[in-house]
């Protein structure tokens, strides 16, 4: 799965236009509402580049948004409100003088003759441009557009989208929330964007929405072939003229998504898509099923038999869990709590997104495989980011406590890098954490979780092995992020098979070979979360990646 939306709200769209005039996009950032504190727009004006600020509101009633902006050449420039609602426009020089306004009639672009807009010749310098409702007790959405000259560069860079073939695809999505990109409906109207996604489950109270200032007509095609049409909408107290189409209950498959304007309208939006947030995940692969309960709730919970492995007529797992703390900020480790969205692509893989109060977002990727040789495999994977501004210590922590064969009673041998656990009935499993953790311990139930879940700070006791009885463990990393810096980690559980996990094999089918070579040389350059040629799990596809390729070519072929 790609994610394309992955982190809502950084945005660096860029918008060509047939005139060559390239649109940078920028999202309104708050506090902007006074003329000595405005937002400050990059990159300036010339004569071949502009800026579209979008998604942007004024909200509460009396908000005023200020923009500072730079132009590098004299020459005629254009300020724009696209908007439903009755704006004004105030243009200042760099010192703060009023030099220009505009209440209506500003903007031709768009079917609203109450939206504001401003041509006027500019020299180089510092200018600020103020956005209000006219009687200071409206709100509204809005795009605000700055462009050289007078005709509006209006180029999409998804088109051509008009169709299911040509879709912009937006992966998978089970529940919770999901934003698309930002999209453009061609000023004047008769544009149709289509979008898609699927599930590979049913989706309870789904909602698809369009968030702008647009009057948008929705068609959604459910994966039956229902049809579900829908022009004006109440959900959005901005803008009475957005869309939205409720599916009570949808069923598994793809979803098509029809985005168009009514009469001459044009602009920009973005589709939200909403539903109720499932209360377990369920993988299934042949004859082998997963199940993980209890994925959100309190930061201090306890698990209780929140996890099922069934394979060969027995549960092999009691409990699985994940932990963090962030150094000198959490006095003690936490359970992800706040669950974003839960994305299931295929009957045995699911995403899940989390994004913690302290401002670490973390994906986990769970993956189940039957082996047809025998045996069946358990990938947890996750991927947590640094959203703070300062430099931070982040620890991880997997827990587990198996019950290989159904039995509580396990003996386990190996070390911290690669720990086999003997069960009833001949099973065996065996845990390979991927990187090498800081720390590792097994130990007797439930002393791990107590660890854990006490209120102190944790550092796993390095245990030794073997170990016989009623076990738990966990695996520790610790890595120390910059804002924007990524720890990722990764345990591999094979069950009743002697397959190893091959940090080469992209494609999965137990050989490091030339397709695996190929995949990662085609995808070469790529960034983003999940990506299986990323096998050193970095978040970009790169040199590094095809040596871990290179060197263990051959490996179980």
């Amino acid at each position: 799965m790609r994610f394309y939306s992955i982190l809502a709200g950084i945005l660096g769209v860029m918008v060509w236009a047939d005139a060559q005039i390239r649109m940078v996009l920028v999202a309104e950032q708050e506090p902007n509402s006074s003329l000595t504190a405005p937002q400050i727009l990059s990159p300036s004006l010339n004569a071949s580049r502009g800026v579209v600020l979008y998604p942007a509101t004024i909200s509460p009633a009396g908000d005023r948004d200020y923009y500072r902006f730079h132009v590098d050449s004299a020459g005629i420039y254009s300020v724009r409100v696209d908007t439903n609602r009755d704006t004004v426009l105030n243009l200042y020089n760099g010192a703060g003088t009023l030099i220009a306004s505009n209440d209506n009639g500003g903007n031709p672009d768009i079917p609203n003759a109450m939206a504001s807009g401003l041509s006027l010749a500019l020299e180089p310098g510092d200018y600020v441009v103020e956005v209000r409702y006219v009687f200071w007790s409206g709100v509204c959405r809005y795009a605000l557009r700055l462009f050289p000259g007078v005709q509006a560069p209006d180029a999409d860079p998804t088109e051509p989208n008009n169709d299911t073939d040509q879709g912009i695809w937006l992966g998978a999505f089970t529940g919770g929330e999901l934003f698309s990109d930002v999209g453009f409906s061609t000023y004047g109207g008769g544009d149709v964007d289509v979008y898609l996604f699927k599930s590979a489950m049913p989706i309870s109270g789904l909602r698809i929405r369009t968030e702008t200032y647009v009057d948008t007509v929705l068609r959604v095609t459910a994966p039956d072939g229902t049809i579900y049409d829908n022009d004006d909408s109440s959900w959005d107290t901005l803008n009475g003229s957005a869309s939205e189409v409720y599916i009570p209950l949808g069923g598994a498959g793809t979803y098509v998504v029809e985005v168009r304007t009514y009469g001459r309208w044009g602009g920009y939006y973005r589709l939200q898509i909403l539903a109720q947030l499932p209360s377990e995940i369920t993988l299934q692969d042949g004859g082998t099923l997963f199940r993980l309960r209890n994925l959100t709730g309190g930061r201090d919970r306890i698990p209780s038999n929140d996890a099922d492995w069934l394979y060969s007529g027995a549960d092999h797992l009691f409990q699985l869990g994940w932990w963090y703390r962030l150094e000198g900020i959490n006095g003690r480790e936490y359970a992800p709590s706040t669950l974003n969205m839960v994305a299931q692509e295929e009957p045995n893989r699911a995403f899940l997104i989390y994004q913690e109060p302290e401002g670490l977002f973390m994906a986990f990727h769970y993956e189940l495989r039957e082996r047809s040789a025998g045996g069946t495999i358990l990938e947890c994977t996750l991927y947590a980011y640094n959203l703070r501004t300062e430099r931070v210590t982040l620890h991880l922590f997997h827990y587990f406590d198996p019950d290989i064969g159904g039995s509580a009673t396990n003996r386990a041998d190996g070390s911290g890098q690669h720990i086999r656990v003997h069960g009833a009935e001949g099973h065996y499993a065996s845990l390979t954490p991927f990187p090498s953790p800081a720390h590792w311990e097994v130990t007797p139930y439930p002393q791990t979780l107590l660890t854990l879940t006490d209120s102190m700070p944790s550092t796993l006791m390095d245990g030794t092995l073997p170990f016989e009885g009623d076990l738990t463990g966990a695996f520790q990393w610790s890595a120390s992020l910059n804002q924007g810096g990524l720890l990722a980690a990764r345990v591999h559980y094979a069950l009743d098979t002697e397959a190893v996990p091959l940090q080469g094999d992209v494609d999965r089918n137990g050989c490091v070979d030339d397709s695996d070579l190929l995949a990662v040389l085609f995808a070469f350059g790529e960034r983003g979360l999940f990506l299986p040629e990323d096998v050193n799990m970095d978040g970009v596809v790169d040199d590094s990646d095809m040596l871990v390729v290179l060197f263990q070519f051959g490996a179980g072929c």
